[in-house]
């Protein structure tokens, strides 16, 4: 069996694994719908009665059957305390986490890259060890505490970029979107490069005392030509680190998203846990579990591409 064709099924396990787990956890947490709609001095023949207009009564393995056929046809049910379709509703929401993550990825990746090859060349310099500072405070500082820093920076004392909120128009605003998400995708970002950096770090360090960097360098190369040879050696690890990253990425956007205003998913599931509204938070959960298992399998076959070793 081919790589690809191992990670796809892998892929698929995961998310059927993971749907179950989500099913059964949501059934065990104390609490419904009915209780939350009707109150707590609700007589049992009430909450029996919307129970069952919810079908909360019937066996949970036809509530799972009936949950992931639906799904696989596209139909991810209706909200029970807005009675709005759960598609929509997630897919006007990705609009926005979508971008979030997608753009804190690509920021941490191509930040980690730069300053984990300086920081290993310099590592006996000032910058090599500002740098590895730089990144343990940013492990050590929650993402919210980032969040807040910037827009206290950035929006209240320099007001250049808006503190919170998203267009009305979304993404048929581009420029008000790109100034919205900017501070949430640096927030996003930070916690994420500092982690990726340690990764790039400790790889470039490796081809720096190689035999391959000194050639390099006594041919006259400059270091960051010397070092541009190293790069798809460097990427190939930060790639596969942000693939695990992606569900802690993922965990992070709610964060982020709930200090800066956004309207994306992570709000919104919130907001539908607190309300209680099962089929709802399960469908949202379960398309972030395919996002997660999705990005990684096309981040696994980039790294095939960058290292042919790993066809193996």
């Amino acid at each position: 069996m081919s790589g690809v064709a191992r990670r796809l099924l892998v892929a698929i396990g995961g998310v059927l694994a993971s749907s179950v787990l989500v099913f059964v956890m949501l059934r065990v947490l104390p609490g419904d719908i009915a209780t939350t709609r009707l109150g707590i001095d609700a007589t049992p023949e009430a909450l029996a009665e919307l129970r069952s207009e919810y079908g909360l009564d019937r066996p949970l393995v036809a509530q799972y059957a009936d949950w992931m056929g639906s799904a696989a046809r596209g139909d991810l049910g209706t909200s029970l305390v807005t009675g709005d379709d759960v598609r929509g509703d997630i897919a006007a929401r990705l609009d926005v986490t979508i971008p979030l993550v997608m753009l804190s990825s690509f920021v941490a990746v191509a930040l980690s890259m730069w300053i984990g090859q300086r920081a290993a060349v310099r590592r006996k310099r000032i910058f090599g060890a500002v740098a590895t500072t730089i990144t343990q405070v940013g492990v050590a500082v929650p993402t919210f505490v980032i969040g807040v820093g910037l827009i206290t920076v950035f929006a209240v004392q320099l007001r250049l970029l808006p503190a919170g909120g998203f267009p009305t128009n979304g993404w048929r605003q581009p420029i008000d979107a790109l100034r919205s998400i900017a501070l949430p995708v640096a927030a996003l970002a930070a916690t994420q490069t500092a982690v990726l950096v340690r990764f790039a770090r400790s790889q470039a360090l490796d081809f720096v005392a190689s035999d391959a960097f000194r050639t390099a360098r006594s041919t006259g190369r400059t270091v960051d030509a010397a070092l541009s040879t190293a790069r798809r050696m460097v990427l190939s690890p930060v790639l596969g680190v942000t693939a695990l990253q992606l569900s802690t990425l993922l965990t992070g956007a709610v964060v982020v998203e709930s200090v800066f205003a956004l309207p994306g998913l992570g709000s919104m599931m919130v907001r539908d846990i607190a309300n209680r509204d099962v089929p709802k938070v399960q469908s949202t959960l379960l398309v972030v579990v395919v996002l997660v298992f999705t990005l990684r399998f096309v981040v696994d076959f980039i790294n095939d591409r960058l290292d042919p070793r790993r066809l193996t």
